[in-house]
């Protein structure tokens, strides 16, 4: 078996490709063990005092650090979880983006980027939460933006 790693800025998104012969039990097994990667990030738990919630990455809003302590902000309510923030960038898909040193956004779930005097300043959908951005991830988080929009436009 042959394993061929290509890196490059130009790729926005992980891609794995399986050249193989026919489906065989080494197949499968490679299947099987990418498919435990893809789910093992798929859903956090999260922390409301005593109480264990399922969270899907798909609704969380951002992540942020607070007090040494990160939290995953839904539309409703802010999860303690147990994870450090350089560990979540290091394992989230890649629809979440850093956007400052204290926090992480889910891009797909942005409503709008706006420039104040305070900073640029992000609103969620459904949500009266909003984060600010630092001017070191603005350039990368409007990139990002633009190529959602080509993305629900096709």
């Amino acid at each position: 078996m042959k394993i061929k790693l290509n890196l490059s800025p130009e790729y926005r998104e992980k891609e794995v490709v399986i050249n193989a012969a026919q489906k065989d039990d080494e197949v499968q097994q490679i299947l099987d063990s990418l498919k435990d990667v893809e789910e093992k990030f798929n859903h956090l738990n999260g922390y409301l005092g005593e109480t264990v919630y399922s969270l899907a990455l798909k609704d969380i809003l951002f992540f942020e650090t607070n007090d040494r302590n990160v939290y995953a902000h839904t539309t409703t309510n802010a999860f303690l979880i147990h994870y450090r923030l350089y560990e979540l960038e290091e394992n989230l898909p890649d629809n979440f983006l850093r956007v400052s040193k204290s926090s992480i956004l889910n891009i797909d779930e942005i409503l709008s980027l706006s420039r104040s005097v305070t900073g640029n300043l992000v609103q969620f959908r459904d949500s009266y939460k909003q984060i600010y951005v630092s001017r070191r991830f603005l350039k990368e988080l409007k990139e990002r933006l633009k190529q959602r929009s080509f993305k629900h436009e096709k």
